[in-house]
C-alpha cells in the first residue's frame, strides 16, 4: 500500500512538472521554426563602394551570402572590374571571408572608354554563349578571375538573353558550373522574373529570382512590387526544376513631373519626407511607402520606395509559400530599422560567431 501512495506521489509530481514547463505549444513552436528558416543575403552595389560597406558591418550578423556586384565586360568581351570593384570585393574579403560566403557578381554590360555603356547587352551574350569554343573562351576568362581574385563564389547576372540562345546559356551553367566545381568556387545565377521557368536548368548552381521592376525608370509611379505582382511570380516559379531564392530591391524612385526619374535610396527617401513634411502614406497592395510634394520650383513630385515595414511585409508573403532564401538588392542607405531587421535574422550558427 505505501509503495501504490508513492507511486501516486510520484506521478502527480511529474504530471505537474510537465503542466509547468516553458515548453512552447505546438502552434508556437512552428512560428518559431518557420522564422528560423529565413536566410537573408545582399548585393554591395561597386558605385556605392562606402556606404555598402558600413550597411553590412552593421547587419552581418544577419546576413549569409555577401555579394559584390560587381563585374562587367570591355571591348574585347572580357571581364572587367572597376577600380571601386576591386577595392570593395577585397575590403569584403578582409573583413568577411572568415564568417560569410563572399561571392563575386559578373553582369552583362557593356562597358568602353569611347562610347556610351550599353547594360544587359543581348548582343554580348550571344558572343559569349554562341558556340562550344565561344563558351570554352568565356569560362576560362571567369576561371583567371577567379584565381586572381579568389571569390567563394561566381555569380551570373545576364540578363535579356534572346530566345535562341537559351539553350546556349543552359549549356554555359552546366559546363561553369564542372570547371568552378574543381577548384571549390559555388556557382550561384540570378533570373529575371521574365524567364521561362518550364525551361530545364542544370543541378549544382544556386537560383534567384529577381520579384522586383514593377515600377521604375520604365513606368510610372508605383512600388517596386506589389503582392499581385508576387502571387503571379510564385505561381509561375513552380515550373521550375529548381528551388530559388527571391530577391527584394530596396529603397525606391522620385517620379518628377516634369523631368526625369529619379532612384533614391532608403535614406535618401526618408531625408526628402522630413524636409518637405509631406504626408507618409503606407500602399495596401504593396506595403510600400509613397508620399508626394511641390518642390520650390512649383515641380511636383511623387515619391515610392521600401522601408524595413515594407520588406518585412514581402518576405513574410513569400514565407508563407515556403520561400526562405531572400537576397536583397542591395546595400548602401538602409535605414536604421531596416539595418536593425537583418542583424535580427542572425541564425543560431550566425549568432555564435
Amino acid at each position: 500500500m505505501k509503495n501504490f501512495v508513492l507511486f501516486i506521489c510520484i506521478a502527480l509530481l511529474f504530471i505537474t512538472a510537465c503542466s509547468n514547463s516553458k515548453e512552447p505549444p505546438a502552434i508556437a513552436k512552428e512560428e518559431l521554426k518557420d522564422k528560423a528558416k529565413l536566410r537573408l543575403s545582399i548585393w554591395l552595389p561597386e558605385w556605392q563602394n562606402k556606404s555598402a560597406l558600413e550597411d553590412v558591418q552593421s547587419s552581418q550578423h544577419g546576413l549569409q551570402d555577401i555579394r559584390v556586384f560587381g563585374a562587367y565586360f570591355n571591348s574585347k568581351d572580357e571581364l572587367l572590374l572597376t577600380d571601386n570593384a576591386i577595392d570593395m570585393l577585397q575590403q569584403t574579403q578582409q573583413q568577411f571571408n572568415e564568417s560569410h560566403h563572399v561571392i563575386l557578381t559578373l553582369i552583362n554590360d557593356y562597358v568602353t572608354e569611347n562610347a556610351p555603356s550599353v547594360q544587359k547587352d543581348s548582343t554580348l551574350l550571344h558572343r559569349l554563349l554562341q558556340d562550344s569554343s565561344a563558351r570554352q573562351k568565356h569560362i576560362s576568362n571567369i576561371l583567371q578571375v577567379v584565381e586572381q581574385y579568389q571569390p567563394n563564389g561566381i555569380e551570373i547576372d545576364y540578363e535579356k538573353i534572346a530566345k535562341e540562345d537559351l539553350p546556349k546559356y543552359v549549356q554555359f551553367l552546366s559546363e561553369l558550373y564542372r570547371e568552378l566545381a574543381k577548384k571549390d568556387v559555388t556557382l550561384h545565377v540570378v533570373l529575371e522574373p521574365r524567364f521561362p521557368f518550364d525551361v530545364k536548368l542544370p543541378d549544382g548552381p544556386n537560383y534567384t529570382v529577381m520579384a522586383y521592376n514593377v515600377h521604375g525608370y520604365h513606368s510610372g509611379p508605383g512600388a517596386k512590387a506589389t503582392f499581385t505582382f508576387l502571387n503571379d511570380l510564385l505561381k509561375k516559379i513552380k515550373k521550375s526544376n529548381q528551388d530559388l531564392a527571391i530577391a527584394f530591391a530596396t529603397g525606391g524612385f522620385d517620379w518628377v513631373a516634369q523631368g526625369k526619374t529619379v532612384a533614391l535610396t532608403e535614406l535618401e527617401a526618408e531625408k526628402v519626407l522630413a524636409e518637405t513634411n509631406a504626408d507618409k502614406q503606407r500602399d495596401k497592395a504593396s506595403g510600400a511607402v509613397y508620399f508626394t510634394y511641390i518642390d520650390t520650383n512649383n515641380i511636383s513630385h511623387e515619391v515610392w520606395y521600401a522601408d524595413q515595414e515594407t520588406l518585412e511585409k514581402w518576405v513574410k508573403h513569400v514565407q508563407k509559400k515556403s520561400y526562405h532564401d531572400v537576397v536583397l538588392w542591395r546595400a548602401g542607405g538602409l535605414g536604421v530599422k531596416t539595418l536593425q531587421w537583418i542583424r535580427e535574422q542572425a541564425t543560431e550558427e550566425r549568432s555564435s560567431q
